[in-house]
């Protein structure tokens, strides 16, 4: 027991003198309101910061499910626009706390569930955090596949030294490795200073979206059958699959609207936090969106096997007898997916998980 005491005291972080066991248990330098150094978000930031969380694979699929459920593009877009609009509102609403208090997600739950039943929500978002921290690493190793591929077109044909029952071979597991393994530098910087990602991912991700677009627009010659067809379902059912098109995006959003105060929280203002986040996120993805309609629709025609909706596997069929200068294009594309998974899975989990641990584990 005493062994046992020496490492739990050696692990333990900083702590003011005179507390009880209960009030450290509550709180530590993680969860009192950020102090102003700190306080170094300003709108510009949160702008980047939406910009490069819409441009992920998930938004770009956004719209697959409502076409597919039987509405028209623009009646799916009008969904996503209104969706996002109303997540935007709750993001708002949650992000308040957290720009004027300057206190995390973990911390505002103890308000509506006090103090010892918020352990229970912020247990829930950790774990969904970590889930989805997994599977969007899985995605981003999708994008690692594409990018060596670009350049060593063999990978494609890598041994698989993996059983059928592990559920994934060994071309797919090492670029999931490495993706993970890349990330890890990422998750080093504080949460204050890791907007410099966001900016970045902000200017990158967009123009390989954009030159996606228009490389896919070029190869069909026109923009696809997908803007011509009308919605094939009507009156009771139409209305009740605009319905589930606007909750989809909501839900997606959830999350997000929960743990918003996380990165509210270092807003150096409270304005700072709330007109750019308003308004960047239905336009952010909205447009994401439609650039995901068109490049899928365009995709109908430049291969004749129906719609690709997935980017990813789009770009997988571009590599098929391209040339060097298209696989350069293909790599350059790819890496600008993998840096949206990079930073939405820093945004959306790993900052999340953290910061609901030391709520969780504050010693």
């Amino acid at each position: 027991m005493p062994d046992l005491k020496w490492v739990m005291d050696k692990v333990a972080v900083e702590n003011e003198p005179g507390l009880t066991n209960a009030q450290m248990m509550l709180t530590n330098s993680d969860l009192r309101p950020v102090d102003p150094e700190r306080r170094q978000w300003r709108w510009p930031n949160y702008i980047a910061f939406w910009i490069a969380d819409s441009l992920n694979i998930n938004t770009w699929m956004i719209s697959s499910s409502m076409i597919v459920d039987g509405l028209s593009w623009w009646q799916s877009w009008i969904c996503v626009w209104v969706g996002y609009f109303v997540a935007a509102c709750f993001v708002c609403l949650t992000g308040r706390i957290g720009a004027v208090y300057h206190i995390s997600f973990p911390v505002t739950a103890r308000a509506s569930f006090g103090i010892w039943g918020s352990f229970w929500p912020v247990l829930n978002r950790v774990v969904m955090a970590i889930i989805w921290y997994g599977v969007q690493s899985y995605i981003g190793g999708e994008c690692v596949t594409l990018m060596i591929e670009a350049i060593w077109p063999s990978y494609r044909n890598l041994h698989n030294g993996l059983s059928a029952s592990a559920g994934v071979d060994t071309k797919n597991f090492l670029s999931f490795f490495l993706f993970w393994l890349l990330s890890l530098p990422a998750l080093w910087f504080p949460v204050h200073k890791v907007r410099h990602l966001f900016t970045v991912k902000a200017i990158y991700s967009p123009i390989a979206a954009i030159a996606f677009f228009a490389w896919a627009i070029s190869r069909a010659n026109g923009l696809g059958p997908i803007i011509h067809q009308s919605n094939t379902v009507h009156g009771s059912d139409f209305r009740w699959a605009m319905v589930k098109g606007i909750m989809s995006c909501i839900g997606n959003f959830a999350a997000l609207i929960m743990n918003n105060p996380d990165f509210s929280r270092f807003a150096r203002t409270p304005k700072d936090a709330f007109w750019s986040q308003l308004l960047t996120i239905p336009v952010g993805f909205g447009v994401t969106s439609f650039i995901g309609i068109i490049v899928s629709s365009s995709s109908s025609v430049i291969f004749n096997d129906g719609y690709t909706w997935n980017p990813l596997d789009l770009l997988g069929k571009f590599l098929d007898g391209a040339s060097s200068g298209q696989r350069f294009g293909i790599f350059i594309i790819a890496t600008g997916f993998a840096l949206a998974q990079l930073g939405t899975n820093i945004s959306a989990n790993s900052v999340s998980a953290g910061t609901d641990l030391t709520a969780l584990m504050p010693r």
